[in-house]
């Protein structure tokens, strides 16, 4: 099992966290390819248009299913356009909700190398240049979670 950080919108986070599901844009197909049910994945939400979560971790989830399309507008941005911009989707399963703001738990990381520049490592999708983060990562990142 691989765990997985995703960087998402605070009004996408909203979804997330009321539907358990999960999805990305056409263009992100190599998450679809590395995701597996059974995986551990760290939501991040970013820091633009967001009100009051951004820049928190808020929540770690299991992958609960395979990756499937839908063509039905559900995120925000999606119903307001009229359009799917997240494709693949996939159900998940809460492990940890809270919320931990992610430069307080950079310099514990293990993948954040560059410990002065801790925000590329949120570039990607999955986060963290498409490369997994380890177990001992999450488990960080839960324990600090309030």
């Amino acid at each position: 099992m691989a765990c997985w950080l995703f960087a998402v919108s605070e009004e996408n986070w909203g979804v997330v966290r009321e539907m358990n599901v999960f999805g990305v844009p056409e263009r992100a197909r190599r998450a679809v390819e590395l995701v597996k049910p059974g995986d551990t994945l760290v939501f991040y939400v970013s820091k633009k248009n967001s009100k009051r979560l951004g820049g928190l971790i808020v929540g770690v989830y299991r992958v609960g299913s395979t990756w499937f399309r839908e063509d039905k507008p559900l995120w925000p941005d999606e119903v307001r356009e009229g359009l799917v911009k997240y494709p693949w989707r996939i159900r998940i399963e809460p492990i940890r909700l809270g919320a931990v703001p992610y430069v307080e738990v950079a310099g514990r990381l293990s993948f954040v190398g560059n410990k002065k520049r801790p925000h590329a490592y949120l570039v990607g999708t999955p986060a963290n240049l498409r490369r997994p983060i380890s177990e001992d990562d999450v488990r960080v990142i839960m324990e600090s979670m309030r």
